[in-house]
């Protein structure tokens, strides 16, 4: 009677206890960093990047955790979206780096949006590479990787034109050529100003003659040479 009474007490402790709901991390913004493995930079880096790519229409959130109560990736970035509220008509873009008993595992899960951005060949690279980094450990690096690398097929840098391409080519030759025109005037100016300075005759220089007081201005022009004077 006592042991049919004990399995009882322990049957209804075990079936409360289970009743109970598993404790998932609540949604703190687009970076929830649970693991506390970016920097401060890193945070503002990415959160403008986001910031910027859901202006596009294309929301992402970030997840880095030290608990999985499911121990499955996937299944826990699943309960993750469903207790944020991102799935459905909501739908939003979850990247998730989890400590699993064996390592850091990914779980992923992209909406069109987000998954338009790549070729079929780029998107499987894209996911591979995020694994390699939760397979290694390197959380930091594949949290950056994972934002800054849709921000780029999102936001691609300016491609230069053929057009903008002749016209850097040109522009050294437009220095040289600028160059060369003012080297020519600064000469020509300066063989006028040596012209004006020698005499007609011999082409000595010529000197200004004093004037009492030692001004030199007003004074007339000689040459010492011929006796020129002006």
């Amino acid at each position: 009677m006592a042991s049919v009474l004990s399995l009882t007490l322990i049957g209804i402790f075990l079936s409360s206890f289970s009743s109970y709901p598993i404790s998932l991390p609540q949604q703190i913004g687009r970076i929830n960093d649970y693991g506390n493995v970016l920097t401060r930079e890193d945070r503002e880096e990415l959160a403008r990047s986001l910031q910027e790519l859901a202006e596009r229409g294309i929301r992402v959130n970030l997840l880095i955790s030290l608990r999985d109560p499911y121990r499955n990736p996937n299944l826990y970035t699943s309960k993750i979206r469903a207790k944020w509220g991102i799935r459905g008509e909501s739908a939003e873009s979850l990247i998730v780096f989890v400590k699993e008993s064996d390592g850091w595992k990914l779980g992923i899960f992209l909406t069109p949006a987000a998954s338009n951005l790549f070729s079929p060949e780029g998107l499987t690279e894209y996911r591979e590479k995020l694994e390699e980094k939760a397979e290694a450990g390197e959380i930091r690096t594949g949290s950056r990787y994972a934002i800054n690398h849709m921000y780029v097929k999102a936001y691609p840098p300016a491609r230069k034109t053929e057009a903008n391409k002749e016209e850097e080519e040109g522009l050294p030759w437009i220095y040289i050529a600028s160059g060369v025109a003012g080297g020519i005037i600064l000469l020509g100016l300066g063989i006028r100003w040596e012209a004006m300075h020698r005499c007609p005759r011999c082409g000595s220089r010529l000197k200004k003659t004093r004037m009492p007081g030692g001004e030199s201005q007003g004074g007339e022009k000689h040459c010492p040479e011929c006796g020129y004077r002006e």
